[in-house]
């Protein structure tokens, strides 16, 4: 079963094929024979022939994987994945972005991008640029940002050839055994051999702290490719925290993408460094419907107003009004404001000093209260949504 799918499996999945630079040298002198690097031509050949295997074997496994796995019946999910993805891939064959663990040079293959079935929160990659996603992780996703952060970390996986890497750190997997063992862990064959040796690298992987480097470089490389493109680059930090969030409130789910891709703290802390150090503002209203001040009507003709799936109140119909306060209370929250910034003055709630509700007759008299004991409801559930927030982000301090 793909519920099976260890933390290496969703690594080890990840490869790349590329076309080798031409030599690059000087101008030949007319009349002397041109002087050929042995070396560097030496180089190009060895690399076309790592990525010749890349995509043989890619392409082999792929086809297995797919005699297991549904493509989607759900119209629109593959056209939505493959429109993200492959302008990502495009940034990433053409650019060289920095790469602190795997192979360091532009590693450009044929990127193709499968939606299958299945409610896992999951995603995989096979070598040769095969890219996996599960129905279940499109869904979770809140924006294209949060899903094109996830296909650019699992791009970056394969641009820089995190297999490769671990394959000639543990010098004892050859290019023919790892591949099959890949396959049994994807789908769930773990009995018998395959599956023991599975289980040892998986082991030895982790033990080196090759699962760390490989995520903690595939942040940062995806984080590269986003800041290239027209997505905002924060969506890899939103889905990651909500996942993380996902987890704690329900451990007994099995959220494969969480378990194949741990996000810690020390990712956390990293990531954030790296988004503001690249001046991408944490606002996660931006990205994110959950970490947005929501409004929806009610019979009545009222609106209620949601964040966080906290109920913060109900106010009269006015959509400019409204418009006003939306904004105003997003802006607001993407700080992470902490309680103590929340204040009422004069039947007025303020956010760090800014007006954020002004209660009116007509909203008190929705709940059957006063304008000052309105406010005051509306403040208490302005207090109980930045409590969840709190609970539910990676803070910079």
């Amino acid at each position: 079963m793909i519920r099976k799918l260890n933390s290496l499996a969703i690594f080890a999945a990840l490869g790349s094929v590329a076309f080798a630079c031409p030599v690059q040298g000087l101008p030949p002198i007319e009349g002397q024979p041109q002087k050929v690097d042995a070396k560097a031509e030496k180089e190009a050949q060895r690399h076309q022939s790592d990525l010749k295997k890349d995509a043989e074997l890619g392409a082999k496994y792929a086809a297995e994987a797919l005699k297991e796995l549904k493509p989607t019946k759900r119209a629109g999910l593959h056209e939505r994945v493959n429109r993200i993805g492959m302008r990502l891939a495009e940034i990433a064959n053409a650019n060289q972005v920095q790469v602190t663990w795997g192979d360091k040079r532009l590693n450009p293959f044929e990127y193709k991008f499968y939606v299958v079935e299945g409610k896992e929160v999951n995603a995989f990659s096979l070598p040769g640029g095969h890219i996996f996603v599960f129905e279940g992780l499109i869904d979770f996703a809140e924006s294209d940002d949060e899903l094109a952060g996830v296909l650019a970390h699992e791009i970056a996986h394969a641009s820089f050839r995190h297999i490769a890497t671990l394959q000639r750190e543990q010098d004892k997997l050859s290019a023919i055994t790892f591949p099959l063992i890949l396959l049994s862990m994807l789908l769930g064959g773990e009995s018998g051999g395959n599956g023991a040796v599975a289980g040892q690298l998986y082991n030895q992987a982790m033990g080196s702290g090759w699962s760390v480097r490989a995520e903690e470089s595939s942040d940062f490389g995806g984080l590269q490719y986003m800041l290239k493109s027209t997505y905002n680059p924060l969506g890899i930090l939103t889905f990651m925290e909500r996942l993380a969030f996902q987890e704690r409130k329900s451990s007994r789910v099995d959220w494969g993408i969480y378990r194949t891709h741990p996000p810690s703290r020390e990712r956390a802390n990293n990531l954030l460094a790296q988004l503001l150090l690249s001046g991408v503002p944490l606002a996660r209203s931006k990205v994110s419907t959950t970490l947005s001040l929501t409004t929806y009507s009610n019979d009545d003709g009222t609106v209620s107003m949601k964040y966080a799936q906290v109920e913060i109140g109900r106010l009269a119909n006015d959509p400019p009004r409204l418009d006003g306060i939306v904004r105003r209370v997003n802006q607001f929250m993407d700080t992470t404001p902490r309680l103590f910034d929340l204040r009422v003055d004069r039947d007025q709630l303020l956010g760090r000093g800014q007006r954020l509700f002004s209660l009116t007759e007509e909203d008190a008299k929705i709940v059957g209260k006063s304008v000052t004991d309105a406010t005051a409801q509306i403040t208490a559930g302005m207090k109980r949504a930045i409590f969840e927030l709190n609970y539910r982000v990676w803070n910079t301090d």
